[in-house]
């Protein structure tokens, strides 16, 4: 099965997957992991998680499970995150700010960590031009630009709700793929943009609901 049939409901448990896998492989690199273990640390049943498996073309051994090295290794290649991504930020209010830190401090101090800031932008002429680990704070005005020079295909949108939708336009002129956007707005994706919504505030409300 290539990575474009791969379904998505399974893609967004890989990297959970991976994430166990990360932790078993640092205390145990030549060991093996059974369905069972992968799922309970994962959070589904084992019946899933060789379903999910098997749908990638990933192939344990009876009674033992699935080498950690190579079952992690295929993951990272499934999810491109063997080679290094470049990533933008579009929006360096609090939350755009806290999130580059994090990105920059994960790059910097975690070896397998392929995802690299390389970009900022926001248009408000108070913080355009400071910096945050190096990395200038560019003016909107010039996005599709920087895009092309610096070759990033993905952007973290954390701007008002309001800005959205005209940021996601000029994403789509500058030829961007992948948005993971905090703006809290449901957004049309223009044709060859894929989005991903997260609202913190829908999250914290609905987590409310079970105090």
């Amino acid at each position: 099965m290539g990575k474009q049939n791969i379904p998505d409901v399974i893609i967004r448990r890989l990297p959970i997957y991976l994430r166990v896998l990360e932790g078993l492989y640092e205390d145990s690199p030549g060991d093996v992991v059974s369905s069972f273990e992968l799922g309970e640390k994962s959070g589904v049943t084992p019946a899933q998680v060789r379903k999910d498996l098997s749908a990638i073309g990933a192939v344990g051994k009876p009674g033992l499970g699935y080498n950690i090295e190579a079952l992690r290794d295929k993951l990272k290649n499934i999810l491109n995150l063997d080679k290094e991504i470049r990533v933008g930020i579009i929006g360096v209010g609090n939350l755009g700010h806290a999130v580059a830190r994090y990105i920059i401090q994960r790059y910097r101090t975690e070896r397998d960590y392929h995802l690299k800031l390389v970009a900022l932008f926001d248009s408000n002429p108070e913080i355009v031009g400071q910096c945050i680990n190096g990395i200038a704070i560019d003016d909107m005005k010039g996005f599709s630009g920087k895009a092309s020079e610096l070759g990033f295909r993905m952007v973290i949108l954390a701007v008002p709700a309001e800005e959205a939708q005209t940021v996601i336009n000029q994403c789509s002129t500058a030829g961007i793929e992948a948005v993971l956007n905090f703006a809290p707005i449901h957004l049309r994706a223009p044709r060859g943009i894929r989005i991903h919504d997260t609202d913190l505030s829908v999250d914290l409300m609905h987590l409310a609901y079970y105090l």
